[in-house]
């Protein structure tokens, strides 16, 4: 069996063999199978690993230093330390919320959830080994007081709108990751904030417990300290509410602390908050003060390093079961060991990996294009009984698009381009079917359509999860950025036109007319039309060879000359400005300037 993964804030120092055993107890003889064929694929990769560092030759590994030495010295060249990346994670956010609303859930082991599967526990939950992806009735066994409570996603999406727009006030391309967790950069803003900020603050006490943030009785008195005696409308109790005033200076750690302030504020819910050079250490750092707290990493290589030295592995997102194996198989068992090995990654791993696990040894964050913070691919799934029948599974997939559209509606995002279909066997094997189509998948239609033509493929197996992706995204903000439509662009045309109608500074010499083309023999603007122009260009000819003589004149009208017509003559120009002005007219200039 696979080991209990202890490896999130809360639950330090647990007895992990006896939580172990309590799941191994508990667990199906078909999920048991399952872990047993899966641990016995990772022994045999790290049997590969261990023999293949015992087979590697001399000028192996030193071909495999080299290579690594350059690597090096070429991700180096890419530090920046100029930045000030945080990440704010909210605390046990959909377990917080319920708590929020539900005071007789503050004080005992809770979670959000079902018996199949939990989405989130409290701290006290996390004491007894209860944590997030664990079934609801293995954690009965190792809690029986645990009092799960069913997730109302809604209300989560909600909240979480309600502290997203705090953040877009310190960095507007904030990256939200998810419901409870934001990738903000605060550069510009602590470079701008050289100014205190004071803000008003109220905290509730008394005999009514509806309300958060709480006021601690045993807290100083302040000079400023206000309070307010009512009846709370909910429960009817007296409720006080202390009001008082909060400072906040300048720089990075001061900007974290308000930020946080606010939404303790708005939300009555407490968030932790990592600060660092990128965001992938900024990620690490928010677990390690939690809850409630932030932990702010120097902008400096020497710190950067020491702080990695020590670090678990398994801290460290993107490494999980199996690559924590195979790192352990080359007997690293920390970020400061991946370092010291480094020269090793060629003899056993892809170019890809070799990169990305140099990368986490430095403190460097992915690669450019794994660098933009916003999320990579959104998706809904679902976890049931283990069925073979068509019918229910369709229901539970037209539902499960329906959940990924509305997600993907309310969160700017303008659709996908890939479609993944995530099975899970009742071996609980995994299953993942893609499928890339032509266009843009943005409808609910299309969403349908494309992940049904995967499922069909799959007709007869027991499945007992059921998902639904969307990868590759385009955001909304992405769309605003392409080069506009074509009537975007005549429909900005028009609007300089009428701007310009009137104006004193326009000379009539400097305009064109918008729906016209010059004629290539007098300069004439005529109307785009071919049957217009080879009438004008066939006068035109006449008029020429009547003033100056017969003269062999070669015109294509259909294809548009690359160069600058000629200016007209004294005597073209008097014929031209008989003909009537266009009503709309813009600067050549100014056509350019907003074509280009």
């Amino acid at each position: 069996m696979l080991t209990f993964n202890d490896n999130k804030a809360g639950m330090n120092g647990l007895d992990k063999e006896k939580i172990t055993k309590v799941i191994e107890e508990n667990t199906s003889a078909s999920y048991s199978s399952f872990s047993k064929k899966q641990q016995s694929r990772i022994e045999e990769k790290v049997l590969e690993i261990k023999n293949r560092l015992q087979t590697a030759t001399r000028e192996e590994r030193q071909k495999s230093e080299i290579l690594m030495e350059n690597l090096e010295m070429k991700l180096e060249s890419s530090r920046d330390l100029s930045r000030d990346c945080v990440c704010i994670d909210m605390d046990a956010y959909f377990a917080a919320v319920e708590m929020r609303d539900n005071p007789a859930l503050r004080t005992v082991p809770m979670a959000v959830g079902s018996s199949a599967m939990l989405s989130t526990s409290n701290y006290l939950a996390r004491r007894f080994g209860v944590r997030a992806g664990m079934p609801g009735f293995i954690s009965n066994k190792l809690c029986p007081s645990l009092t799960i409570v069913p997730g109302n996603y809604p209300k989560y999406t909600k909240v979480s709108r309600q502290f997203s727009q705090i953040f877009m006030e310190y960095d507007s391309d904030v990256g939200m990751m998810s419901l409870d967790e934001a990738f903000i950069d605060l550069t510009d803003y602590v470079a701008s904030n050289t100014e205190k900020k004071t803000f008003k603050r109220h905290r509730f006490g008394g005999d009514c417990p509806c309300w958060l943030p709480r006021f601690d009785e045993n807290e100083n008195t302040l000079e400023d300290l206000k309070i307010e005696e009512s009846i709370c409308p909910k429960c009817e109790k007296s409720r006080k509410i202390y009001y008082d005033h909060v400072e906040f200076g300048t720089g990075r750690e001061e900007a974290v602390r308000e930020i946080r302030f606010r939404v303790e504020q708005l939300t009555g819910l407490t968030c932790s908050a990592g600060i660092a050079s990128n965001f992938m250490l900024a990620k690490i750092c928010s677990d390690l003060n939690k809850p409630n707290g932030q932990y702010v990493l120097e902008n400096d290589k020497n710190a950067i390093m020491e702080f990695l030295k020590d670090l678990p592995i398994r801290k460290v997102g993107g490494i999980g079961r199996v690559c924590e194996a195979q790192l352990k198989a080359m007997d690293i068992q920390t970020v400061g060991d991946m370092n010291l090995k480094k020269n090793l990654y060629p003899l056993c791993f892809t170019p890809l990996s070799q990169e990305s696990f140099l990368r986490t040894a430095l403190g460097l964050p992915g690669r450019p294009s794994e660098s933009d913070p916003r999320r990579k691919s959104i998706s809904v799934e679902r976890t049931f009984s283990p069925t073979s029948d068509f019918n229910i599974l369709l229901e539970e997939h037209q539902e499960i698009c329906r959940m990924l559209e509305e997600d993907v509606r309310k969160s700017g995002i303008v659709g996908g381009k890939t479609v993944t279909l995530k099975l899970k066997l009742s071996s609980f094997d995994v299953l993942t079917r893609s499928l890339t189509p032509s266009d843009v998948v943005k409808s609910l239609e299309d969403i349908q359509k494309f992940s049904l033509e995967l499922l069909e493929k799959e007709k007869g197996k027991e499945i007992r999860l059921l998902g639904v992706r969307l990868s590759q995204l385009i955001f909304e903000e992405d769309e605003k950025k392409r080069s506009k439509t074509i009537t975007e662009f005549w429909n900005e045309k028009k609007l300089q036109i009428q701007n310009l109608q009137g104006s004193e500074n326009v000379d009539d010499d400097d305009v064109i007319m918008m729906d016209t083309r010059p004629c290539p023999i007098c300069g004439t603007d005529v109307e785009n039309r071919l049957d217009v122009m080879n009438c004008h260009v066939d006068e035109c000819i006449l008029k020429v060879q009547n003033d100056d003589g017969p003269e062999l004149i070669c015109v294509s009208v259909e294809n548009k000359s690359t160069q600058k017509p000629e200016r007209p003559s004294t005597k073209k120009r008097k014929l031209q400005e008989k003909r009537p002005k266009a009503k709309k007219m813009v600067t050549i200039d100014s056509f350019w300037k907003k074509s280009g």
